[in-house]
């Protein structure tokens, strides 16, 4: 029962000697329910006000996400010409978190989400570069972190998306590893070879020179029943040297039977006289579009083999897109384009060969 209804029966029930203490009573009962209304109006206002500020605290949150967003976005336009990241020292003084700090940290967490949307970042925000994302450019739906792993009883880390097997095992040699025993590469459970045809030498020259164990190579691992591929080692400098290089490959693997791609293998050598190290992006991308537009021609397929890094900061991937990608790449890769190789260890083992191998997972 409400204190209302026992106050009202109360009064019905009770008797007074006279008017005025009647009176008195009614009067009592009137400034009891002045001062509980009132104290109900002040609770009222207290929570309005809570509220209010609440609401405040929201609408300052909004309005730093839009003004970073807006500061972010004027920056990276700045800096749009592939290769050339954003000055972190400017994002670094203009961007900065003054919320309150349960709420800096979510507001840190998801507008570092929202930019791996958009850009390739290097480092840990805000001290990194950022690489925009090249629109057209054919996207995969991998789960690195959890379906690439060494199942039990298996010798090389391979592809299971659902717990199934959808990848294949290949190895990538060159004259380093002199002779190979390929029956034993091959009953190990490696399926596929990518055998190093040649590489272009180091200074202004850039004298091309075939891999002194090529055909050694390539006729063991055929006849032991690995499927094989052959990379070059580029250090062209320009459309035409890269059609060289391609042709010099094409007349290298004419006896052999080539099923996988025909690669060029583009990288930042730390060595001196490294004549491709320092050439702009446009003249290496119409370098690599030259290798890779005639070996297409030829009817094989072309590749590119490079580095998270170097895919994004080294190539026009808007040009070089279209074309086959062999990802470098020895921690849980962070790469937003497809991928049809995986070169997932340096320093792999593998019975036939001496000393360490490199290790992929092949995703064609």
């Amino acid at each position: 029962m409400k204190k209302e209804e026992i106050q009202d029966q109360m009064s019905d029930s009770m008797e007074y000697d006279t008017p005025e203490m009647q009176q008195a009573y009614e009067e009592g009962r009137h400034a009891g329910y002045l001062d509980e209304h009132r104290l109900r109006l002040k609770e009222h206002r207290v929570f309005r006000k809570r509220q209010l500020k609440l609401l405040a605290l929201s609408g300052f949150l909004a309005v730093v996400c839009i003004v970073l967003t807006v500061l972010l976005v004027h920056e990276i336009r700045k800096n749009e010409i592939k290769g050339n990241p954003v000055d972190v020292e400017t994002l670094a003084g203009k961007i900065k978190f003054d919320a309150p700090t349960d709420m800096t940290d979510l507001v840190r967490e998801n507008y570092v989400a929202y930019l791996k949307k958009a850009y390739v970042l290097f480092g840990t925000y805000p001290d990194c570069s950022y690489f925009k994302v090249v629109s057209g450019v054919k996207r995969d739906d991998y789960d690195f972190e959890n379906d690439f792993y060494t199942k039990e009883g298996k010798a090389y880390m391979n592809y299971y998306p659902d717990g199934k097997k959808a990848g294949r095992v290949a190895i990538d040699v060159s004259e380093y590893q002199e002779t190979i025993d390929w029956a034993q590469v091959k009953a190990s459970g490696v399926e596929i070879a990518i055998i190093r045809a040649g590489f272009r030498g180091y200074g202004e020259e850039g004298k091309i020179k075939k891999d002194a164990y090529f055909d050694a190579n390539m006729k063991g691992a055929t006849e032991a029943g690995l499927e094989v591929g052959t990379y070059f080692f580029t250090e062209a400098v320009n459309y035409d040297e890269g059609v060289e290089e391609a042709n010099l490959v094409l007349k290298m693997v004419k006896p052999y039977k080539v099923k996988q791609p025909i690669i060029i293998d583009t990288e930042k050598i730390e060595a001196e006289g490294v004549r491709a190290n320092n050439i702009s992006v446009a003249d290496r991308t119409e370098a690599l579009r030259g290798f890779c537009e005639t070996i297409e021609k030829a009817g094989y397929t072309p590749m590119i083999y490079a580095s998270t890094y170097w895919f994004v900061s080294a190539l026009d991937l808007s040009v070089l897109g279209k074309y086959e990608f062999w990802l470098a790449a020895y921690d849980t890769p962070q790469f937003p384009y497809h991928v049809e190789g995986w070169q997932y260890a340096s320093d792999g083992t593998v019975p036939g060969i001496t000393g360490n191998v490199d290790l992929n997972v092949w995703l064609r």
